[in-house]
């Protein structure tokens, strides 16, 4: 397979080609032409059977040295060092440096994100969004200003699909849950051929929903709004907020029939052209957030998982009725395949129960909820009640990358600040294989993420001569919790990898994948960096100066016109490292 990316910014066309050995370009669908074709590594996906001789496989407490058979597409055999017989023509692999492992599933992340990574000022959730959805390409300070929204061309989408895919690769990932922003079906195709290009799988969820005003209700609504409007109407001082004539407003924004229509068609177009489970692409059905869709929208989607047999993925960051919300419009058990709901920091003792009963998977995404100010998801809780766990970088504008072994360290070392009891604390041996791996393959309901006999081939295999690996302590507990070398001569610490069965990174390099070319490409999509200080939502624009007003209104943070006094706002316990009360 050949997969051509093209760009025109600014009337200029940039293109590279990726190819994959043993295919025609004949079918590639392309995006443009210019840059020089590159060579791709010279190793072919669709490589015979494979014995991994003498391999070191981990468990949680202890390792064990192991042949282990890759074949048609799955773990077909395991034998106890150099015992297994040799496959009529496969390739063999001395490992006697090497480690096996179950392949990382990146349970929760936005490709489209990495446009705008590195470029927002620290900001919670609610106002970051604000800028998120205004600096990237398509956003009105895209690539085309105002007009960014109809002229940028999909291809944006297949080069950040791959830019994403190929960071989260290289730290041990095979498989991928992006929350896609997309316009489109065409937004949808063109990361669908970046990640077939990369060869791994890939769960792509449009992020769609149906607010009548666009991504207003992330902000939240001042608990004193009528008592604030009040007090301005009797000659306060002007607040420039969100409502009409600047008011606080009072009520949530309803939705656009047309965009629930809209959405729900999209997701049905998008199944009927790009699903293919056996090729390593599922579409799934992903609303944006349980509060930025209509009680219909997520009966519809409920309907629509039901009638395709197709996964869920949802945020459910807020605690209230966001669990019960989407148990109650059947979105969160379909009785078909499985749901994952994506941060669940705020969630109470019910809310965790409920997703128990429901099969759903709780996402835990470190690094973005602490860079935006969310807190600490209590992983503890959730796995004693039985909720399946997984771990996501989630977008590179709120984590800064896809580095999937930096999410794993994230949650190892965040669970002793929830503790004082050490043997509570969870291994990186126990995050890495059962809930980053094993955990991750059950909550998109695919039978990989272990070292066994019929699971599926999707798996990696680290070089423990790397400096990173070294000096020989315990190899899995350095792989998390150590350093990685940014050197040639250091040696990759990832050797190779397998999805379905076919070998997508060899000798520390993507198969069929230049990365010298992609970056020629991204360094021609963006050329110019940009301060970060365009991010300020008090002086971005109007509409996120009145987001902020009314933001720290409802957080308690500006006491101007208040009407309630500042004891009233509590922060939940145990979630956050500042006082939970404010005075």
């Amino acid at each position: 397979m050949f997969v051509n990316i093209n760009i025109d910014i600014d009337n200029m066309t940039h293109e590279g080609v990726f190819c994959v050995s043993g295919t025609s370009p004949d079918t590639c669908n392309p995006f443009a032409s210019a840059i020089p074709v590159p060579t791709p590594v010279a190793i072919a996906r669709d490589s015979p059977s494979v014995l991994l001789r003498n391999v070191l496989v981990p468990d949680v407490t202890s390792y064990a040295r192991r042949d282990v058979v890759l074949a048609n597409g799955k773990i077909e055999a395991i034998a106890n060092a150099n015992e297994a017989d040799v496959p009529t023509g496969a390739e063999v692999i001395d490992c006697t440096h090497r480690m096996l492992m179950p392949g990382f599933v990146n349970a929760h992340t936005h490709s489209t994100e990495h446009w705008t990574r590195g470029l927002i000022l620290p900001l919670p959730l609610e106002l970051w969004v604000l800028e998120l959805m205004r600096h990237t390409p398509v956003g009105d300070k895209g690539w085309h200003d105002e007009d960014s929204f109809v002229r940028t061309a999909a291809a944006y989408g297949g080069l950040s699909a791959i830019h994403c895919g190929a960071e989260a690769m290289l730290s041990g990932c095979t498989a991928i849950v992006d929350h896609l922003f997309a316009r489109n079906a065409d937004d949808v195709g063109a990361a669908v051929q970046g990640y077939k290009a990369l060869g791994i799988r890939a769960f792509i969820a449009p992020m769609l929903n149906d607010d009548a005003v666009f991504y207003s209700n992330y902000i939240p609504r001042a608990r004193d709004a009528e008592g604030r409007n009040a007090a301005i109407a009797e000659g306060g001082c002007p607040c420039c907020a969100m409502g009409k004539d600047g008011v606080f407003r009072t009520a949530k924004d309803g939705r656009d029939p047309a965009k629930t229509e809209a959405a729900l068609a999209l997701w049905k177009e998008c199944v009927e052209r790009y699903h293919d489970p056996a090729g390593g692409i599922e579409i799934v059905v992903g609303p944006v957030t349980a509060y930025s869709a209509s009680e219909e929208l997520l009966r519809g989607c409920a309907e629509i998982r039901k009638k395709y047999n197709l996964l869920g993925h949802a945020f459910a960051r807020d605690a209230g009725s966001a669990v019960k919300h989407l148990r109650d419009t059947g979105f969160l058990d379909t009785g078909g395949r499985p749901t994952s709901c994506a941060h669940t920091v705020w969630l109470d003792d019910e809310e965790i129960r409920i997703m128990a009963e429901c099969n759903a998977t709780a996402v835990h995404n470190p690094l973005s909820n602490l860079r935006l100010g969310s807190g600490v998801m209590p992983v503890a809780r959730f796995r004693e009640a039985g909720v399946n766990v997984a771990i996501g970088c989630d977008g590179s504008c709120s984590s800064d990358g896809q580095d999937m072994l930096e999410a794993i360290k994230s949650a190892t070392i965040l669970a002793p600040i929830q503790t004082p009891d050490y043997r509570d604390w969870p291994r990186a041996s126990d995050l890495a294989l059962n809930v980053a791996a094993r955990n991750g393959y059950k909550g998109v309901g695919t039978n990989a993420g272990v070292i066994e006999v019929g699971a599926e081939a999707d798996v990696t295999l680290w070089d423990l001569t790397a400096m990173s690996m070294l000096p020989r302590t315990d190899p899995l507990s350095l792989l998390i919790q150590g350093s990685r070398t940014q050197s040639k001569a250091a040696g990759s610490a990832l050797n190779s990898a397998w999805v379905r069965g076919k070998r997508v990174i060899a000798f520390g390099e993507l198969v069929g994948v230049d990365l010298a070319k992609l970056r020629e490409i991204l360094i021609a999509a963006q050329p110019e960096y940009r301060d970060m200080s365009v991010t300020n939502p008090t002086t971005d624009s109007a509409s996120t100066a009145s987001a902020e007003v009314e933001y720290r209104a409802a957080m308690g943070l500006d006491p101007s016109n208040e009407t309630e006094p500042r004891s009233a706002y509590k922060f939940e316990e145990h979630r956050a490292l500042y006082d939970p009360h404010l005075t």
